[in-house]
């Protein structure tokens, strides 16, 4: 080791490699559609909401084999919409009340109820209806600020 100006120990940079940005949770929130899930409700970040063009309806549909969520536009004649964007000229994202619905939703797909849980989603398709998809089996999951926080599931 030599050094560099002002006494700062040169290194050799042999053997080190970059961390991908996409491994670090708070990178990926602001570029990908994220869904989050609390023991007593729903929310869907910005992201998410933009990324369906700015539609203020969807339909929520499950699968509890797979531990995925798809999130389908729909308009207001369709009889099991859910309004998850809050009021005003621009969409945005808000917190979705749904204690009955995530209840069970921790239980069919055995997620721990002290826990949050947070899944990035992909744009897919099904008969030409584009939609989002949250697939929470790789989805982060942490305790609430009150509680210590745990690594991500994977």
């Amino acid at each position: 080791m030599t050094e560099f100006q002002g006494g700062i120990p040169e290194i050799s940079m042999e053997g080190f490699q970059v961390v991908s940005g996409d491994l670090f949770s708070n990178y990926g929130h602001t570029k990908a559609p994220t869904c989050s899930l609390w023991p007593t409700s729903i929310g869907f970040g910005q992201v998410a909401i933009n990324t369906l063009n700015g539609c203020e309806r969807i339909r929520i549909e499950i699968n509890p084999s797979t531990k995925c969520l798809l999130a389908i536009p729909v308009t207001d004649k369709d009889k099991d919409f859910v309004r998850w964007t809050s009021g005003g000229k621009e969409p945005k994202a808000r917190k979705i009340d749904c204690k009955y619905f995530t209840a069970e939703l921790y239980k069919k797909w055995g997620l721990n109820p002290s826990m949050n849980y947070r899944a990035s989603g992909v744009l897919v398709s099904f008969n030409q209806q584009v939609m989002l998809m949250f697939d929470f089996n790789k989805a982060e999951s942490w305790y609430p600020k009150d509680k210590k926080a745990v690594n991500p599931v994977v």
